[in-house]
C-alpha cells in the first residue's frame, strides 16, 4: 500500500471518527450547536479526503473529472459547517458572514456538479503524473482554466477574515488560550488549503491536495479542548457530589424549613424540621401538589406565589400560612430561589423558612400596647422639641432686654456706634459688625435685638469657628433622622429655631465656602433645606453677622462669595478697639473689679492710681475680653482689699506708658498682628501650652477654645517638639 493512500485513508478515518464523537457530545448536550457544526466540518472533511485520494489515483480524464465534481459537496459541508462553528464556539455575532459563505460555497459546489469539467476548468486535455519526493506519484489535470475558478479563492479569504476577527474578538475578552489554539489553528488550516492551489500552478508545490490534512490541525485542537473540557466536567462532577453532600447535610440538620418543588408545583423535597413543625412525614407530602398540603382558603395565595417566584416578581421574603397535621396555623417567612435546568429554563423552586409564629403573636402584643401610649409619646416629642428651641436659647444665646446696660463705656468712639445701633435696631436692615476679638460684637448685636420689633422671639447665635466643618451645615440648617452617622431623629437647626426672630453669626468668615452659597439662599429667598431632606421651608428671620477678618480683603483672594459679602454689608457697624476709647477703661476696670469681687466674696476697695495707669497705657490686644480675664486674675490674687496686677502685665503695661509719654522706650514698630502673636505666645507659655479647660490659655484669654487655635494656625504659633501640655 502506497504512503498517500495510508495517510489519506488515516486522515480521513480520524475525521470520520471525531465526526462520530462530536456527533455523539452533541446527542447529550442539545444546548450547544458548536458539537454539531464540528461534526458535520470533521464529516466533510473525511469523505473529502477519500474523494482526493480517489481523484489522485485516477488513470483517465473522466474519472478524475468525476472524483473533482464528487470532493466539492464534503468540501461544501466542510467549509459552511466550520463558517457555523466559528459562530457557535467563539460567540461571534457576525451570522450574516456565515451565511454569505455557505450560500457562495453552495453556488460553487453546484456550478462545479453542473459544468462538464468543474468551475476550476474550461477544459481538460490530459491527466500528468507528479512525481513525490519519495518515487510516488500521483495524477494531475492538465487543461485551460476557467473563468470563474477565482470564487473559491475570494470565499476563501472572505472565511479567512471571518476566521481571524473572531479569534481577535476571542482574544480582547481575555480567553487568549482558545484564541491561539482553535483561532489559529483553523487560520492555519484555511491558509494551508486556499494557498496550495496556486502554488501547484505555478511549479513552486508538487505535493496532493492537503484540505483534509490541513484539517488535523483544527482536529488537534479540538481534541485538545475536547481533553480539557472532560477533565474540568470530572472535577466538576466531583465539586458537585461534594457540594450536594454539604448541603444534604445542611438540610437535614438546619432548623429551618427546607421545602423543594418542580415545575408543576409538586413537592420533591422536605427536610426533617418540616414534618416537627407540621406533623406530616416526608413520604405523607413528597410527590403532591402544593395545592393539595395547603389550606383550603389559602390555596390561590400559595399557587400565585409560585408562579411569581417562578417568574422572578416576588419579594425576597414572603408569608406564608401553613396548616399543620392537627390544623394549626403557623406563619412562616420564605425566602426562595429559582432553580434553572441546563438550558437557562425555570425547572421549579427552592424555599428555605423560618416559623415566625410565636414572633408574629409577640409583635401584635406589642403593637397593641404601644398603640394606647402613642398620644402620649407625640406629646412627649412635641415638649421635647421646644425644651430643645429654649436650651438652644439658653446656651450662649442669651438675649438682654435691659437696652445698654451690659455696654459699659461713655467715649465719643462708643457712644457713635451705640447711636447706629439705634438707628438700624427697628429696621429689618442686615447688619455685619466688624472689629477686633474682644470689642463686645455679640453685645452690640443684643442690644440691636433687644431694639427691634423681633425682640419678643429669640436671638440665636452661632459660632461659626467654634462648630466643626462637618457639623454646622446641621446645626444652622438641621437635619432629617438618618441624614448622617449619629442623626437618630429629626432636628431643627438654628434658622428655624429662630423662626421670627433674629440669627447672629460669629466670625462667618469663617464659613466653608460650599455653606456660603446655602447662606446665601436663605439671605435672598428667606427658604432652608435640612442636611437629608428634600424639601424647602419658609423662615422669617433677620440675620446678623460678626467678624474680625478682612472680608473684602477675602473676596479679592477669592475665599469668601462676593455675592454673600454685599448681602451681609448692607449695614456695616464698626466697634472700635479698647486702645481706641481708652477713657473707657477706668469705668470697665470699676464694673468689672465690682462684679467679680462680688462674685468671688473677696471685697476689693481701693485701686491704686498706678495700676489704673497702667491698665489705661496697655493696649489690650485682647480687648474687653482681655481685660475681664486679667481683672479676674487680679481680683483672685490680690491680698487685703487693694487690686494688684498679675506681674506678666506690669513691665509691659509701663513700657506703653512710657512710650506714650516719651519718658522711656524707644518703640519695637511692631504692627497689631505682631502684639497679638507676642502676647498669645507669653499666656500659652505661661499656662504650659495647655488650650483648654480651668487654667488653660483659651479661658484666661477669653477665646473659645477653637478659636483660639484658629488664630495660633493664622499667626503661626505652635506646641515646641517634644513638649506636652500641662494637666492643670
Amino acid at each position: 500500500m502506497s504512503i498517500l493512500t495510508i495517510a489519506w485513508t488515516a486522515t480521513g478515518a480520524i475525521c470520520l471518527t471525531l465526526a462520530f464523537v462530536y456527533a455523539v457530545v452533541w446527542l447529550q448536550q442539545r444546548g450547544s450547536k458548536a458539537p454539531l457544526f464540528f461534526a458535520l466540518a470533521a464529516l466533510g472533511a473525511g469523505a473529502n479526503a477519500f474523494g482526493e485520494l480517489a481523484s489522485m489515483k485516477a488513470v483517465t480524464v473522466e474519472d478524475w473529472v468525476f472524483w473533482g465534481k464528487v470532493t466539492h459537496v464534503p468540501l461544501f459541508v466542510l467549509l459552511s459547517s466550520l463558517a457555523w462553528f466559528v459562530v457557535a464556539y467563539f460567540g461571534t455575532t457576525r451570522r450574516w458572514l456565515a451565511w454569505a459563505v455557505t450560500v457562495a460555497w453552495a453556488l460553487y459546489a453546484l456550478g462545479c456538479l453542473l459544468t462538464p469539467y468543474t468551475l476550476i476548468y474550461s477544459d481538460i486535455t490530459a491527466l500528468r503524473q507528479v512525481a513525490l519526493p519519495w518515487g510516488e506519484t500521483y495524477s494531475l489535470a492538465v487543461g485551460e482554466t476557467g473563468p470563474f475558478k477565482f470564487t473559491a479563492d475570494v470565499v476563501s479569504v472572505v472565511l479567512l477574515v471571518f476566521f481571524g476577527e473572531a479569534a481577535w474578538s476571542l482574544w480582547r475578552r481575555g480567553e487568549r488560550r482558545r484564541a491561539l489554539a482553535t483561532g489559529g489553528s483553523l487560520i492555519l488550516f484555511l491558509a494551508t488549503a486556499g494557498l496550495h492551489a496556486p502554488l501547484v500552478d505555478v511549479g513552486i508545490l508538487t505535493s496532493p491536495p492537503l484540505i483534509s490534512f490541513a484539517f488535523l490541525a483544527v482536529v488537534l485542537a479540538m481534541a485538545a479542548e475536547l481533553t480539557r473540557d472532560v477533565v474540568r466536567t470530572a472535577r466538576l462532577s466531583a465539586q458537585v457530589r461534594e457540594n450536594e453532600r454539604r448541603w444534604r447535610t445542611l438540610a437535614e440538620n438546619v432548623q429551618l424549613l427546607v421545602v423543594g418543588l418542580d415545575r408543576e408545583r409538586r413537592i420533591n423535597y422536605v427536610n426533617p424540621y418540616v414534618g416537627q413543625v407540621t406533623g406530616y412525614d416526608a413520604k405523607e407530602v413528597v410527590g403532591r401538589n402544593i395545592d393539595e398540603v395547603s389550606p383550603p382558603d389559602l390555596r390561590q395565595d400559595h399557587v400565585d406565589a409560585f408562579e411569581d417566584r417562578v417568574a422572578g416578581t416576588r419579594a425576597p421574603f414572603t408569608e406564608a400560612v401553613v396548616r399543620t397535621k392537627e390544623g394549626e396555623d403557623r406563619t412562616v417567612l420564605f425566602t426562595s430561589v429559582v432553580l434553572t435546568d441546563s438550558r437557562g429554563e425555570a425547572a421549579g423552586v427552592l424555599s428555605v423558612g423560618r416559623d415566625v409564629t410565636d414572633q408574629r403573636r409577640a409583635e401584635t402584643a406589642r403593637d397593641e400596647a404601644l398603640e394606647s401610649t402613642r398620644q402620649a409619646l407625640a406629646e412627649v416629642e412635641e415638649l421635647k422639641d421646644q425644651l430643645e428651641k429654649e436650651v438652644v436659647q439658653l446656651r450662649g444665646e442669651r438675649l438682654n432686654v435691659e437696652g445698654f446696660d451690659e455696654i459699659v463705656g461713655r467715649s465719643d468712639a462708643l457712644l457713635y456706634v451705640l447711636r447706629r445701633v439705634e438707628q438700624v435696631a427697628p429696621l429689618e436692615t442686615t447688619v455685619l459688625i466688624l472689629g477686633e476679638t474682644g470689642v463686645g460684637k455679640e453685645l452690640i448685636a443684643r442690644a440691636i435685638h433687644t431694639r427691634s420689633r423681633r425682640s419678643t422671639h429669640p436671638l440665636i447665635t452661632v459660632d461659626c469657628a467654634a462648630l466643626p466643618p462637618n457639623l454646622i451645615e446641621a446645626e444652622l440648617f438641621g437635619h432629617e433622622k438618618g441624614a448622617f452617622t449619629g442623626a437618630d431623629r429629626m432636628r431643627r437647626g438654628r434658622f428655624e429655631l429662630a423662626d421670627g426672630g433674629t440669627v447672629f453669626l460669629d466670625e462667618v468668615g469663617e464659613l466653608a465656602p460650599e455653606l456660603q452659597g446655602k447662606l446665601l439662599r436663605v439671605l435672598q429667598e428667606g427658604e432652608v433645606e435640612r442636611v437629608g431632606g428634600g424639601s424647602v421651608r419658609k423662615v422669617d428671620v433677620r440675620v446678623m453677622a460678626a467678624t474680625n477678618r478682612n472680608l473684602e480683603e477675602d473676596v479679592r483672594q477669592g475665599r469668601f462669595r462676593e455675592d454673600l459679602f454685599y448681602r451681609l454689608n448692607v449695614f456695616p457697624l464698626t466697634v472700635p478697639p479698647l486702645r481706641q476709647r481708652r477713657d473707657d477703661i477706668p469705668l470697665l476696670v470699676k464694673t468689672f473689679v465690682r462684679r467679680f469681687a462680688t462674685a468671688q466674696g473677696h471685697p476689693i476697695t481701693e485701686i491704686p492710681r498706678p495700676v489704673m495707669n497702667e491698665l489705661v497705657a496697655h493696649d489690650w490686644p485682647g480687648n474687653v475680653r482681655e481685660l475681664s480675664n486679667l481683672l479676674e486674675q487680679a481680683v483672685i490674687t490680690s491680698t487685703g482689699g487693694t487690686l494688684r496686677l498679675p506681674s506678666r502685665l506690669s513691665g509691659a503695661a509701663r513700657a506703653d506708658a512710657g512710650e506714650k509719654s516719651g519718658t522711656s522706650g524707644d518703640g519695637d514698630g511692631r504692627t497689631l498682628e505682631e502684639v497679638e502673636r507676642d502676647y498669645m505666645l507669653e499666656v500659652l507659655q505661661a499656662c504650659g501650652w495647655r488650650i483648654e479647660g480651668e487654667g488653660g490659655a483659651a479661658r484666661r484669654l477669653g477665646l473659645h477654645p477653637n478659636t483660639l487655635r484658629n488664630r495660633m494656625r493664622k499667626v503661626g504659633l505652635h506646641r515646641p517638639t517634644g513638649t506636652r501640655p500641662q494637666t492643670p
